[in-house]
């Protein structure tokens, strides 16, 4: 499986989508700021309860890409169950690396960092960060940094399927009397998001004012 084929099939995320744009920005911010060698989004692949690598940055998409690692299996799968950003050195030795590392012994990283990717309660995915530096660690401030960068991309993955159910919404062949007040907003949504995705956060803020002034009781 590739790591487009793999974001598209867990995430619904398109190869060379926005969506994917970001999100590969995000694994690559994470990576410089914190001075990992590597990067790497994993998909829940919640049926096989396993995490699926998705996307890398940092030269070894095309090893890792569809490699998987079972929940609860070293810090990146204990990130996923606990819902906590784990740092420390690797225990989860399964994963075959790029070649030319040098890392541990056994080519292993020297240190791994995992965040959990949460859409509200729901787990999504984890990032993770790796070095293979010598000695090299990771701290308490990284890890409140990667949790952050995880939160943006649920946030990033929550909108793209809220977009997806307004156009499959404003699709759907209604026939006479069948279309309700809901199907027409969702219909002018949908297609201001096709035409002027612009327009859409002026949009968001008048219909929270109507949503205010109903719940005080008002009339718009």
């Amino acid at each position: 499986m590739t790591a487009s084929t793999a974001l598209e099939t867990y995430l619904a995320i398109a190869p060379r989508s926005a969506e994917e744009h970001v999100l590969r920005l995000l694994i690559e911010l994470g990576a410089q700021v914190v001075g990992a060698s590597e990067g790497s989004l994993l998909v829940y692949d919640e049926p096989a309860k396993e995490l699926v690598f998705a996307l890398t940055v940092g030269g070894a998409e095309n090893v890792l890409a569809g490699q998987r690692v079972p929940l609860n299996k070293g810090l990146t799968g204990l990130a996923a169950v606990t819902r906590e950003v784990q740092i420390g050195a690797p225990t989860y030795r399964e994963i075959r690396q790029a070649e030319g590392r040098s890392g541990s012994g056994d080519g292993s990283p020297e240190a791994v960092m995992a965040a959990p990717m949460l859409v509200a309660d729901s787990l999504i995915g984890v990032i993770t960060a790796v070095s293979f530096e010598p000695g090299k660690r990771f701290t308490g401030t990284h890890a409140e940094l990667y949790g952050r960068i995880a939160a943006v991309a649920g946030v990033v993955v929550d909108q793209k399927r809220r977009l997806d159910a307004i156009a499959r919404l404003g699709a759907e062949k209604l026939g006479p009397g069948e279309r309700t007040p809901e199907h027409q907003i969702a219909e002018i949504v949908a297609r201001l998001a096709c035409l002027a995705p612009g327009a859409l956060p002026r949009v968001a803020r008048l219909l929270e004012e109507i949503e205010g002034l109903v719940s005080a009781g008002g009339s718009p």
